[in-house]
């Protein structure tokens, strides 16, 4: 498959699942045998756990939440989407009650895909920018 080609089968993830809500959709763009590496939300080896996990999620902690991606960048079967995020915390997440206030944060996700779907994605994301606008933390004082 082709740069380009890659890309589209990132961003019709984006669309579709993350942004879409069809979570039908997952085996369209996820290998069986794939890994999900999302950093402080855990990571999921093969496609039903992380069907599990995205299950679990989905009715989840923020309404309204949108994935923006801003590029693209990609080397042959790798694809990094530089990203925002947002929505408004309206459930629990990570074991703290809704706060429903909105945040927006930056990520990168790298995707590797083969045959053309996903084998796998890795997250970084600004968690803490996220907790900083939910208020859910704060930073120490500078004094």
């Amino acid at each position: 498959m082709s740069e380009r080609d890659n890309i589209s089968v990132v961003q019709g993830f984006i669309d579709q699942v993350l942004n879409g809500g069809d979570l039908s959709a997952l085996e369209r763009y996820w290998t069986e045998d794939m890994v999900w590496r999302g950093g402080s939300l855990g990571e999921y080896h093969g496609l039903a756990n992380f069907k599990k996990f995205a299950e679990a999620n989905a009715a989840g902690a923020f309404t309204g939440m949108h994935l923006e991606p801003q590029r693209f960048l990609t080397d042959e079967d790798t694809v990094v989407a530089l990203f925002t995020n947002s929505g408004t915390n309206t459930g629990p997440f990570m074991g703290m009650p809704a706060t429903d206030k909105p945040a927006k944060w930056n990520g990168v996700g790298i995707y590797r895909i083969h045959d053309g779907k996903i084998a796998e994605a890795t997250f970084v994301e600004d968690i803490l920018a996220m907790l900083l606008q939910l208020g859910i933390t704060r930073l120490p004082s500078a004094s």
